[in-house]
């Protein structure tokens, strides 16, 4: 079951064709195989060709796979042999066209079925024909249907699918002329069904398809069965486990006042931590990594590891010159915050890096909104903006050089002057104000990053821009183009995924993360300043980090690994560009390959300027960078950034998403009781700890690059529509290398007291699903 056919199995006649039909999917851990058998599925060999007098082969009559069962969930195989009279040849098993005819009116009722790939051996060879989509029994009715058009999509299924073999074909090739009709007629009935969207966009932010519900979507953009039922029960849980506190304070609240449910203090806050872990389902070694974080977070070392190992470890510059932002709170600084150095000395050896917040957040009004809700009490959540000076000392021990220097914050909705931070001196008490202040100054930071890098580095670049590829993929480029193939695995489930968040999380009107950060209230704002900070060349990873002065930063394992998972995609696009592009004029004389490019950048980011991307490509170099983008973006920088969510953002006094009380004046006594205070209460602490964990966690039906059987990971092989011989002999060149890769990230974390292994191939899913 599920496997190709064997090659030991091909001493047949030229005139018999022995026909393999592979449905469903490998689900780990699927203990159940369902069955289907709503209609008849019809497979003719060269359709068409009767019609082109210059093809070397002939249409062959339907074969028809009637009054037979087909596997849902696990793989299957079902074979048929089909006989050709003599005086009726076919020929090379060229295109194949697949169908499927219900039982009468099949309006009602009707479940799709997954083709994964049709098999034919003639002639003591093997033509695989991937398919990798949904059919629904397809009989057209204008009294149900409203159409009794026979290229009409029904049920969210094209009426039919048509797929060439091994390697497929691109525009340069020379197709004959029955094929290039089948391909152009698929590909106008999948462009209808997958428009951008339908009405003009709140501000400029990147396209997206044109269903407001991810229900209408059609069922090839759809998550599989096994990833709705676990995202849906997910939700649910989730809302349970947050409704008892929430319901709590409603109750409180009619009777009198809702209790409030401050933590008292870190060590409190960090005994509850490990109650709300076990209550919203977190694991063991999930709520070990978060005590891990709160033994240390206030430390200033380990700030700074997570600026460069954390979630959002793409917001650093090194500084060339100061700006006028920080002209006022270097006056301030004291000397010994940078060793004594010379401010001047430390720039010019490239040892002072920023990270600027503050355009991000601009216009960006305080939260709150939905505090009593939540919490039972009115709140305002503050939006302070946020910078941060970070230095690498020369006298420190290498894995605690990397410091914090100053923070600069700005009440600007509140109309309050900039204020400028620093720390305080080593022999100075955890308790003394001055420390504090620090301490608080740190978390006001932390939380202006919450909604930059949640609506930012994670919605708006790893989600929002690889809808835009998406779109323009199933668009423009044929089942069968063999660009279709290398792109389609990574892409598959990401419209799914962000119509769902459009729909559940980040909706004006119904928006999960107003529910807990200061920024959520003005989120569709925040989407447009995140929007307008895309930029191609901040995609081309060697690029972005040399442009950002970043090359040598020590223990940057982000960068590090980043630069290594370039390389191995960069040879692994490079081997299989090469087997359809024999030079660049191939790449110009792309039709479906230039039409894709183009309407990323004129529809895709409309609005912003096309975010720097390509118009067209001239050559095989320049594909290569873009195909390497688009992969990279929508697999290595997606898992960087989100799969350790858990670990950093769901522990609150690391990270808080939100504060009630605004940044300090300049001459402000700090004390800890106004820093607990300040955080999130029990109630925003819990559905924190919930959206990070639905967020955080890998679906059930995610492929990685490489294969681990004792967790239930499946590979890359196996997933992949690029079939041909040498197609294979990449992909598995590419896994190999992959296997390296982690082998070096394990060797790196041994004694390491919080493991940097989120972009160890084996924790890389191929795809963005979360």
């Amino acid at each position: 079951m599920g496997s190709s056919p064997s090659r030991a199995i091909l001493a047949v006649s030229s005139d018999v064709y022995r026909v393999y039909l592979h449905t469903g999917f490998d689900f780990p851990e699927k203990g159940t195989v369902k069955k289907w058998d709503q209609g008849t599925i019809k497979i003719t060999i060269n359709p068409g060709a009767n019609e082109d007098p210059k093809a070397a082969v002939r249409e062959s009559d339907v074969l028809v796979l009637k009054d037979r069962k087909y596997d849902i969930d696990n793989e299957g195989t079902v074979d048929v042999e089909f006989f050709v009279n003599k005086e009726k040849m076919v020929g090379e098993p060229k295109l194949v066209k697949i169908e499927i005819e219900g039982k009468g009116c099949s309006c009602c009722c009707v479940d799709p079925l997954y083709i994964r790939e049709v098999d034919i051996v003639w002639n003591q060879a093997i033509y695989r024909f991937p398919i990798h989509n949904y059919l629904s029994p397809h009989t057209p009715c204008s009294a149900c249907c409203g159409s009794s058009e026979k290229d009409a999509p029904s049920h969210g299924c094209a009426p039919y699918l048509y797929a060439q073999p091994g390697g497929g074909s691109a525009d340069h090739d020379q197709l004959e002329d029955f094929i290039r009709r089948a391909r152009e007629k698929e590909l106008n009935i999948i462009k209808s069904m997958v428009p951008w969207e339908r009405e003009d966009r709140v501000g400029p932010i990147c396209g997206f398809v044109g269903y407001k519900k991810y229900k209408d979507l059609p069922r090839f953009l759809q998550f599989r069965q096994a990833w709705i039922e676990s995202f849906s029960t997910s939700i649910v849980e989730g809302q349970r486990k947050i409704i008892p506190a929430v319901l709590l304070n409603c109750l409180c609240g009619c009777c009198g006042e809702a209790p409030e449910r401050d933590f008292k203090s870190f060590s409190h806050y960090m005994e509850c931590f490990v109650h709300m872990g076990e209550k919203v389902g977190w694991s063991k070694s999930e709520i070990k990594d978060g005590l891990k974080v709160g033994q240390i977070f206030h430390q200033d070392p380990e700030f700074g590891r997570q600026i460069i190992q954390g979630p959002n470890s793409t917001k650093l510059w090194k500084v060339e010159k100061l700006s006028e932002t920080w002209e006022a709170g270097i006056k301030m600084m004291p000397s010994y915050a940078i060793d004594g150095e010379d401010i001047n000395t430390v720039i010019s050896e490239g040892r002072l890096y920023e990270i600027k917040n503050s355009g991000t957040l601009e216009g960006i009004k305080h939260g709150g909104k939905l505090s009593k809700k939540i919490t039972g009490h009115d709140q305002t959540w503050y939006v302070t903006h946020a910078d941060v000076l970070l230095f690498h000392s020369k006298a420190r021990p290498e894995e605690e050089s990397f410091v914090p220097v100053l923070i600069r914050l700005e009440n600007k909705n509140d109309g309050e002057p900039e204020t400028f931070w620093y720390p305080p001196e080593n022999d100075v008490s955890k308790e003394d104000p001055t420390n504090l202040a620090w301490l608080f100054a740190k978390m006001h930071f932390r939380c202006a990053d919450w909604g930059v890098y949640s609506i930012g580095t994670h919605y708006a670049r790893a989600h929002a821009q690889n809808e835009v590829f998406a779109i323009s993929m199933y668009r423009n480029l044929s089942s069968s183009h063999p660009l279709f193939r290398l792109l389609k695995p990574h892409f598959q489930g990401i419209v799914g995924v962000n119509c769902q968040a459009r729909e559940n999380l980040i909706a004006s009107d119904q928006n999960a993360f107003a529910k807990f950060m200061s920024s959520g209230d003005d989120l569709p704002k925040l989407l447009v300043n995140c929007c307008k900070e895309l930029r191609y060349d901040n995609m081309v990873v060697p690029v972005d980090f040399k442009t950002r002065g970043l090359k040598d930063l020590p223990n940057y394992y982000f960068r590090d690994d980043c630069e290594a998972l370039w390389e191995i995609l960069l040879n692994y696009i490079t081997e299989m560009v090469d087997l359809s592009y024999h030079g660049d004029d191939d790449v110009t004389k792309d039709h479906e390959l230039q039409t894709f490019v183009q309407e990323i950048k004129d529809i895709g980011f409309k609005g912003f300027g096309g975010a720097g991307f390509p118009e067209s490509l001239p050559s095989k170099e320049k594909l290569v960078e873009y195909l390497t983008v688009l992969i990279f973006n929508v697999s290595c920088y997606h898992t960087g950034v989100n799969f350790q969510i858990n670990k950093y953002l769901g522990y609150v006094p690391n990270a808080p998403p939100s504060l009630r009380n605004p940044p300090p004046k300049q001459d402000d006594v700090i004390t800890m009781e106004h820093i607990m205070q300040s955080l999130p209460q029990y109630e925003c602490a819990l559905a924190i700890m919930v959206i990070t964990e639905v967020l955080g966690n890998f679906s059930p039906i995610e492929r990685f690059y490489v294969e681990t059987k004792a967790e239930h990971k499946l590979g890359y092989l196996g997933e992949n529509m690029a079939v041909s011989g040498e197609q294979e002999g990449c992909i598995k060149r590419m896994v190999v290398e992959m296997e390296g890769l982690r082998d070096k990230i394990t060797q790196r974390n041994e004694g390491k007291y919080l493991a940097y292994n989120v972009l160890s191939p084996q924790n890389i899913p191929i795809t963005t699903q979360t």
